[in-house]
C-alpha cells in the first residue's frame, strides 16, 4: 500500500514547502548494516495516552502517527494529504463526504481496517462522557450535540476544573455511515471545504475491536495499522520500543525498529546525543552556540522553516489584562531579536503572525507593529491602559520542560526593562500547566503555541481561538471572528477559504488575545550511525523530528 496522491473534489490544501535533509534502525543489531536494519534511538516526552484521540499533543503524536496508518498521510515536502488507507475522498457539495477505503487492509492482530474502524474510533472520541482531549474534532459532524450533552452542575464535577459530561443515551453520531464495507459516508452540520485535509491527523485514525475491549491493555501495547508496533508495552518514564510489523502492506521502513527514550521534568536528551545513545536531538538554549560552531557536528545538523509557533497568551478572563493596549504594550516590549541572541539564533524566527508562513495562507503579518520591539510605542501603550498596577508583579507561567525557562526569561527581562515592571516566571509540569491553563485558572500571560494538526492556516485559528473551542485557553470571544470563520468553512474553494481565514486572522489581530514570538526553526543534528533524515513539518511535533519511515541506519 502505497501513498498516493488525493484526486479529490474540492482539493486540500497546499503550499507548504520545505527543504530537508534525512536517518534509519533492530534491537538485536544496534549497529546496523550496509543501508538499513537495526533500532533507530529516539528520544519523546511525556505521552498522554496512544490510543487515537486520546492524546491532543506533540509527544503522543509523534509515536502514534508511526503505529496508526489514517485515511490520509501528510507529504513531507509539501504538507499536501495523499491517499494512504483511503482510496477516493469525495463530495458533490462540501458537507456529505464519501470516503473508499482500500480493500484488504487489516490490524496488527488481524482485524479488517474498515469502514467500521473508523465509525467505532470516531463515535469513541466524539462521545462526551469519555472525555477525551480531541473530542472537539467531530464538533463539525452532524448529531455531536447528541453525544455531548451540557455539563454537570459544578458541585458533582470529579475534577473542580475539569466539566462532568454525563452519560447519553445516544453513543453513535447520526451523520457517519457505512453503505457497505469499505465506504465511509460523513454528513457533516454544514459545509466545511477543509475536511479532506484533517484526515491524517491522529483524531481520525481507526481503531480495532480488541482495543476498545481493554483500552488499558491497548495503552500499553497498541494495536495499530501501521509500519511499526509494540510487542511489549509502553513505559510512560521509560518508553519503549516498536519494531516493523513484518506484514506491513504499505512501503516498509528500512530499520527494524524504534526505541523512544523518555525524557521528564525539563531533561533534555542533548548529552545522550553527545555520547551516542540518542540519534536525532536539538540542543537546549545553553548547548546551542557549542553545537553549531563544532564542526563535526555541522556536518550532520539539519536546518529549516518550521511550522511549530511561540506565543505569550494573555488570560481574558483576567480583569488585569482586559485592556487591549496593555496586551499590545506588552508585545511591543519584547525584543524578538534580542531574546535569540540570548538562547541562540537559528532556533527561532520572529513571528509577526499567528499563522505562520510555512502554512497554506500564513505569513500575513497582521501583528504588525506591536510585534516590532519598540520601547517608546510600549510605553506609551501602556500609558493608554492605565499603567501597570502598583507592587504588582507580571507573573508568566510556562512548563518547565526543554529550555522554557530560558527562553522565556529573556522574554521577561525583555518586557522588564522596557517597561519598568517587575517579573517573575512560575514554572509547573507539563501535566500541571496543561490542566490549568485550560481550566483558566493562571494569573499572567503564559506560554502557548501551536504545531500543525494539518496544512490550512484555519488549523492555527479555529481551535485555538474559536468561541468556545476546546484549546481557547485564553477565553478569547468574538462573534465577529466566529462568524468569519463559519464563512470560510462553507467557501466554494479551498483558495476562498484560505482568504476568508485570513481575514478571521486580521480580526482576531485586532483583539490581541496573545502574542505570536517566534515560529521555531528546525535546528537537529543526527547521529553518524544515521541517513536520510527527513525532519516532517506536520508529524514531527515542535521543533521537527525524524521522519521513521525514511529514515535508515548507514
Amino acid at each position: 500500500m502505497r501513498r498516493t496522491k488525493m484526486a479529490v473534489a474540492a482539493v486540500a490544501a497546499t503550499g507548504l514547502a520545505v527543504s530537508l535533509a534525512a536517518c534509519t534502525g533492530d534491537e538485536s543489531d544496534l549497529d546496523g548494516g550496509e543501508g538499513g536494519g537495526g533500532i533507530v534511538q529516539m528520544q519523546v516526552g511525556e505521552v498522554r495516552s496512544l490510543i487515537p484521540g486520546g492524546s491532543g499533543e506533540s509527544e503522543g503524536f509523534r509515536i502514534m502517527h508511526n503505529l496508526y496508518d489514517g485515511l490520509v498521510y501528510y507529504d513531507a515536502v509539501t504538507g499536501d494529504p495523499d491517499y494512504l488507507v483511503a482510496e477516493d475522498i469525495s463530495s458533490d457539495d462540501n458537507q456529505t463526504w464519501t470516503i473508499k477505503i482500500k480493500d484488504g487492509l487489516t490490524f496488527q492482530n488481524g482485524e479488517p481496517v474498515d469502514a467500521e474502524a473508523f465509525i467505532r474510533s470516531w463515535n469513541r472520541t466524539a462521545y462526551g462522557a469519555n472525555a477525551l482531549p480531541l473530542n472537539y474534532f467531530f464538533s463539525t459532524i452532524a448529531g455531536y450535540e447528541d453525544l455531548n450533552p451540557p455539563p454537570l452542575p459544578e458541585e458533582e464535577w470529579d475534577d473542580p476544573d475539569t466539566p462532568k459530561i454525563p452519560e447519553s443515551d445516544v453513543k453513535e453520531l447520526s451523520g457517519l455511515s457505512a453503505p457497505d464495507p469499505l465506504t465511509l459516508q460523513v454528513e457533516l452540520s454544514a459545509p466545511f471545504i477543509g475536511f479532506p485535509t484533517m484526515l491524517g491527523y491522529e483524531a481520525f485514525y481507526p481503531v480495532a475491536e480488541e482495543c476498545l475491549a481493554d483500552t488499558a491493555a491497548c495503552e500499553l501495547v497498541p494495536i495499530g495499522n501501521g509500519p511499526f508496533k509494540f510487542e511489549e508495552p509502553y513505559d510512560l518514564e521509560a518508553g519503549g520500543t516498536a519494531l516493523k510489523w513484518e506484514d506491513y502492506p504499505g512501503e516498509q521502513p528500512s530499520i527494524d525498529g524504534v526505541r523512544w527514550h523518555v525524557y521528564l521534568d525539563g531533561a533534555n536528551c542533548w548529552a545522550d546525543y553527545l555520547t551516542g545513545d540518542i540519534d536525532v536531538c536539538r540542543p537546549p538554549a545553553s548547548d546551542y552556540e557549542s553545537a553549531v560552531n563544532d564542526p563535526d557536528l555541522a556536518e550532520r545538523r539539519i536546518v529549516q522553516d518550521g511550522t511549530s509557533t511561540l506565543v505569550l497568551a494573555f488570560p481574558l478572563y483576567d480583569d488585569t489584562y482586559a485592556d487591549v493596549n496593555l496586551r499590545r504594550a506588552i508585545s511591543a516590549a519584547i525584543d524578538r531579536e534580542g531574546v535569540l541572541n540570548v538562547i541562540g539564533p537559528d532556533r527561532f524566527n520572529p513571528l509577526d503572525s499567528w499563522v505562520p508562513a510555512s502554512i497554506n495562507g500564513g505569513g500575513q503579518g497582521f501583528c504588525g507593529e506591536y510585534c516590532t520591539y519598540d520601547p517608546d510605542l510600549a510605553n506609551d501603550l501602556l500609558e493608554e491602559a492605565g499603567g501597570w498596577p502598583e507592587g504588582e508583579k507580571l507573573r508568566i507561567w510556562v512548563n518547565d520542560s526543554a529550555d522554557n525557562l530560558d527562553v522565556f526569561r529573556a522574554i521577561g527581562d525583555s518586557i522588564a526593562e522596557t517597561l519598568s515592571i517587575e517579573y517573575e516566571i512560575v514554572p509547573m509540569e507539563w501535566t500541571d500547566f496543561l490542566a490549568e491553563r485550560e481550566a483558566h485558572n493562571l494569573d499572567g500571560p503564559f506560554r502557548s503555541g501551536w504545531g500543525p494538526d494539518y496544512n490550512l492556516n484555519e488549523n492555527y485559528l479555529e481551535p485555538v481561538y474559536g468561541g468556545g473551542a476546546a484549546t481557547n485557553d485564553q477565553g478569547y470571544e468574538n462573534a465577529d471572528y466566529d462568524a468569519k470563520i463559519a464563512e470560510a468553512a462553507g467557501a466554494a474553494s479551498i483558495e476562498e477559504a484560505v482568504q476568508l481565514y485570513a481575514e478571521a486572522e486580521e480580526i482576531l489581530a485586532g483583539d490581541m488575545p496573545s502574542a505570536p514570538i517566534f515560529v521555531e526553526q528546525v535546528s537537529y543534528f543526527y547521529s553518524e550511525r544515521v541517513d536520510n533524515v527527513v525532519v516532517h513539518p506536520i508529524y514531527s511535533g515542535p521543533g521537527g523530528d525524524a521522519e521513521l519511515r525514511d529514515i535508515v541506519i548507514k
